[in-house]
């Protein structure tokens, strides 16, 4: 089967197969991956498509709601983010760090300023385990080939924000 994506067309699947797909494989710029107890389901495959069609409306939100963490000390996810954030620019080699921000000096980045250089890694849809919902998870990397430190958002069906990890 086809998946039914405007931007995405050439994703083909079979229903109760896991679809994973390395960045490019249908013309994505990023890896695509879908549970194999979705693909069994007409609706969350159009749910799917839907989603994956606005993969760059979700990323703005997810670097809105980075940045919003960020200006919030008191968030539950401050930490997470700011731990992240002060990762890449304090603790990464004075090169590294360069040749991800670049800037004149990243040492003087803020971390609000950092998120801007987030780029989409993987996208993906899943069955919550605890609820079996359908929702989608973004990972966010600076350069997957300096880095393998991924701030992992987590969406629900709707692409509301439902909350963020620090993975690596």
């Amino acid at each position: 089967m086809k998946l039914s994506s405007e931007k995405y067309p050439n994703i083909e699947y079979t229903p109760g197969d896991e679809i994973f797909l390395g960045k490019g494989e249908a013309g994505q710029p990023f890896w695509f991956d879908v549970e194999e107890a979705l693909t069994a389901d007409a609706d969350a495959m159009e749910k799917v498509a839907m989603m994956l069609d606005r993969v760059d409306e979700l990323e703005a939100a997810a670097k809105k709601f980075l940045k919003e963490t960020l200006a919030d000390e008191e968030s539950e996810d401050y930490a997470t983010v700011a731990y992240f954030m002060e990762f890449h620019r304090d603790e990464l080699e004075p090169e590294d760090a360069a040749a991800l921000f670049p800037v004149d000096d990243p040492t003087a980045l803020s971390f609000s300023e950092m998120v801007d250089y987030l780029r989409v890694d993987r996208f993906g849809s899943i069955a919550y385990a605890k609820t079996g919902a359908q929702g989608f998870i973004m990972d966010l990397n600076f350069n997957p080939e300096i880095t393998d430190e991924l701030m992992v958002i987590y969406f629900d069906a709707d692409g509301g924000v439902a909350c963020v990890a620090h993975e690596s």
